[in-house]
Order: C-alpha cells, then structure tokens, then sequence
C-alpha cells in the first residue's frame, strides 16, 4: 500500500519518476497529513527539503522549479532567493518544538502497525531504551577571502546598499583573523576535523527523537539529552547521567542509519551553529518520514483504510 500515490497527480507516471522524485512525492504526503508540522511554515519547510533531496542552494531551487515538473508541483509557488533565506531563518525557533511533536506524532502511528515493524524494532521497549551516538560534520576552514568581499562592498555601493555596504566594510576590516564558517577544530580517529557535531537519540522503532548540535570539539559525555529510560552508548558517552549497557547490539547498530544519512545529504549550507541546527532538523524530518512511509508500504489496502477510519 502506497497511500501516497494518490496525491499525486502530474503527467509523469509514478514509476518513471526518479528516487529524489518520489522522495518529494512521501515528504509532500507527509506535510499534508501530519498535524505536528502544520504549525510551521510548511512553504519554506518544502524549500529546504528539495535544497535537502537535491544538495543544492536557494539559488539552485529556484532554477529547478522552472525547469523540473516536480519540483514545481511540490513547492506550488516561487518566492525570491532573499525571501527564502530570510523565511529559513525565522523557522529556526519553531522547528525543534515540532520535530519532538512529529517524532511522538509517528511513534503514535506505528503503534498501530506493530505487526509490519521489522523485528529489530523492539517496539515495547519505545520510551525504555534509546540508542544515541554523534557524527562530525565537516565545513570548509579556510579564512575569508577579502577580495570577494572588496567585490562586494564596491557592487553595493554601485547598486546603493549603502547599509550593506556598512555592515561589509567591518568584515573587510577584520577578515585576516576571521573565518566564515564558525565551527571549531577536533581529533577523531587521528584525524583532524573543522565543524560541527551532531548528538542525536533513536528510538527501537529507528525513529529520531532527539537532537543537538554543537561544535566538533564539543565531548560526547556532556549531550543534554534528559528522557528517561536505558541509553546504548559508546565509550565516548561515558560519564554521562544514564546506563552504559553493553548489550542490545542488534539495536546499537541501527543508530548508524542516520549518521549515514546525515552525511548523505549534508553540505554546508549555512555558516553559523544556529543556522546549521535548521538544516539538520530538516535532514532529520525527511529521515523520519522515510521510515514511516518504508513502514507503511507493506501494510495492505483493507487493513490501511480501516486504521485511516
């Protein structure tokens, strides 16, 4: 059953599309009928999911809704690059809230398909047992070029952006001792990184529940985590307040699946820390909803429409 099927109603039969295609065609189900995402702006939550799906920029979006179908039927409207950045921005208060409500929304349905979850669920043991782990994203740590942004000041000065213009001149000023990217440096493995880190909680149910973003140098061992019940960790969560259990190792291991989905999709789409929790929150929805929607596939037609009832 691909209840998702049925929203869809462009020209291109649903088979021929590509996997990024019908990605789009599951998210846009998923915006329509979850109750925890309406409460945000559902418009520039679809733009950073195709910037997402696609690893692209906000410029790229808006070049793809003119020239893919898909993209354009999923989005419905076009807005302005600036638009766009300035809307991404002021999700950035709203979306950890309704990712909680989105990850309870989810447990609350699966609870329902408990006989299509794959046995290494443990679905009883949702809310008594987390899997939680991190992952460094890497951003460029190179300084600031200050003939890019001589180029700048001089093309806002001609266009008379005078306040950017103003606003320009201090990073000029300051560009030999700054770095556009605000991560930080860490070892790992013997190997030396430059950005972020990614602290996140899994359920039995490989549903996302929790994350948190701090810079690469941050340890393991302080994440802010506070739900109740056993935590499976590494040793690089020692000393943290919950139970280190060494076993559950069937379980341990699908902790990993968002770790390489965060690095599937991951580029360095914004400079600062606050900036990069919005994109990572928005990598983990898509994450979500592709385990739901894998979950919902294998329930059959009558059993789908008599829990829709």
């Amino acid at each position: 059953m691909k209840p998702w099927i049925e929203y869809y109603n462009l020209p291109v039969p649903y088979d021929k599309l590509s996997s990024r295609h019908k990605t789009l065609l599951k998210m846009h189900y998923i915006l329509i009928t979850s109750k925890a995402l309406s409460s945000l702006d559902l418009y520039i939550l679809r733009v950073l999911i195709v910037m997402m799906i696609w690893q692209c920029s906000y410029r790229d979006v808006e070049a793809y809704y003119y020239t893919d179908i898909v993209v354009r039927w999923f989005l419905g409207e076009r807005k302005s690059k600036s638009e766009n950045h300035r809307r991404a921005k002021k999700l950035r208060g709203e979306i950890k809230k309704a990712f909680k409500e989105y990850a309870k929304e989810l447990e609350e349905k699966l609870s329902k398909l408990e006989n299509y979850l794959p046995s290494s669920a443990l679905y009883g043991k949702v809310n008594k047992l987390w899997a939680i782990d991190s992952n460094i994203i890497e951003v460029p740590f190179g300084k600031r070029n200050k003939e890019t942004l001589k180029k700048k000041l001089e093309l806002n000065l001609r266009q008379g952006k005078f306040r950017e213009a103003a606003n320009l001149i201090y990073y000029y000023m300051r560009a030999k001792i700054h770095r556009r990217f605000k991560g930080e440096f860490a070892k790992k493995r013997g190997r030396s990184f430059f950005g972020f880190k990614v602290l996140y909680a899994i359920s039995p149910t490989m549903i996302l529940h929790a994350i948190q973003v701090e810079f690469a140098n941050f340890p393991d061992n302080k994440v802010g985590f506070d739900m109740s019940g056993y935590k499976v960790v590494d040793r690089g969560f020692l000393g943290m307040p919950s139970t280190w259990i060494i076993g559950f190792s069937s379980f341990r291991r699908y902790v990993e699946f968002f770790g390489i989905f965060l690095k599937r999709y991951w580029r360095p789409y914004a400079i600062n820390k606050d900036m990069v929790e919005v994109f990572v929150y928005v990598i983990g929805i898509i994450y979500n909803s592709l385990i739901y929607t894998s979950v919902l596939a294998k329930v059959p037609q009558e059993e789908f429409v008599k829990l829709s009832s």
